[in-house]
């Protein structure tokens, strides 16, 4: 082979992976200024008009008149919703009129005012429980597109340099065979190892390369109130705060601490993970207003932003079963 077709041969070559990482970089700099937009991007979620805000939940004292009225009348898990309402006074007055009703009189117009004023102040709860859902889930959607975006650019850049070492090592053995063909073998010999060392390089560099990260703020963040466990929570209407700080039944935890010891779980392999692969260990932010997060963590984010989202949907059906309660005829009681 003539020098020169060598020459062209490396000018083209040389030409290819300039052009292979000019694109990367173009495309790096468009996937940036995406994830940026996406990490920043809050979840503009008003609850300061919500139902939570005038009705707050009303406690029964154990062992009072009122109490052993509802919970002849009503279920555990209808009266544990209805005093995360605030409805006990309405059931006290309208379990008693009910005892005054007789079979063959019609309903009274203070029952029937009553019971209007029950179903009213349940759909605002339902849209309290909306709200409070709709902010964790907008949350957790964002971590999820953000991790995703994390691990596109992950995967670019592994992509690029693999695409780089492949190019190396055909040029190489391209070239040493036409150097060989040639009779310079010593030249030869020495792109092969240049060859080699070129992918080594980059195949060193690949396994060195850090995870990519993102700063990601969290202000307005649903797992502080869970992890801290203040008395009132400035997130989360009354009602939902009060419903996940109950016991679900007789001796069991609340809602709080059955989601923080989760969570110590889901933190600590985090951290086990990180030590197993020789990372810095980081304590991420997770319950602070925000941190710089790699893909991994905006997972375990993810995830913990799910589970509480689980918990707080499913409060809609324990007001069904309280609604169901309500409406029922008095005849079948």
């Amino acid at each position: 082979m003539s020098k020169r077709s060598f020459t062209s041969m490396c000018a083209v070559t040389t030409g290819f992976l300039v052009v292979v990482m000019l694109t990367g970089c173009l495309s790096s700099k468009q996937a940036s200024s995406t994830l940026a937009r996406v990490a920043s991007d809050q979840c503009d979620i008003d609850s300061s008009g919500t139902s939570g805000y005038v009705f707050h939940p009303v406690t029964l004292a154990p062992g009072s008149s009122e109490d052993s009225l509802l919970r002849h009348r009503y279920g555990e898990r209808g009266l544990r919703m209805a005093q995360a309402v605030g409805l006990t006074p309405l059931l006290v007055q309208t379990t008693r009129l009910e005892g005054r009703q007789k079979p063959d009189q019609p309903t009274s117009n203070e029952y029937l005012s009553l019971r209007q004023k029950l179903t009213d102040q349940l759909q605002l709860a339902s849209f309290d429980i909306a709200t409070a859902a709709a902010l964790v889930d907008c949350d957790s959607k964002r971590a999820t597109l953000t991790a995703t975006l994390l691990t596109r650019r992950e995967n670019s850049r592994e992509k690029r340099m693999t695409i780089s070492a492949i190019t190396i090592g055909a040029v190489s053995i391209i070239g040493a065979s036409l150097l060989n063909l040639g009779e310079h073998h010593v030249t030869a010999d020495w792109l092969h190892i240049a060859g080699g060392l070129g992918e080594g390089g980059l195949g060193v560099l690949a396994l060195r390369q850090k995870p990519p990260k993102a700063e990601y703020r969290h202000p307005r963040n649903p797992l502080r109130d869970i992890w801290n466990h203040p008395k009132t929570s400035t997130v989360f209407p009354p009602l939902v705060w009060y419903y996940l700080n109950q016991p679900k039944s007789g001796n069991s935890p609340s809602l709080v601490d059955v989601l923080r010891n989760r969570w110590e779980v889901l933190v600590s392999l985090d951290a086990g993970a990180k030590r197993a692969r020789k990372h810095a260990h980081r304590e991420v932010a997770y319950f602070d207003d925000g941190d710089t997060y790699t893909a991994e963590e905006l997972t375990v984010r993810a995830a913990m932003l799910g589970q509480l989202e689980t918990e707080i949907r499913l409060m809609n059906n324990d007001l069904t079963i309280l609604l169901n309660e309500i409406v029922r005829p008095i005849a079948k009681r």
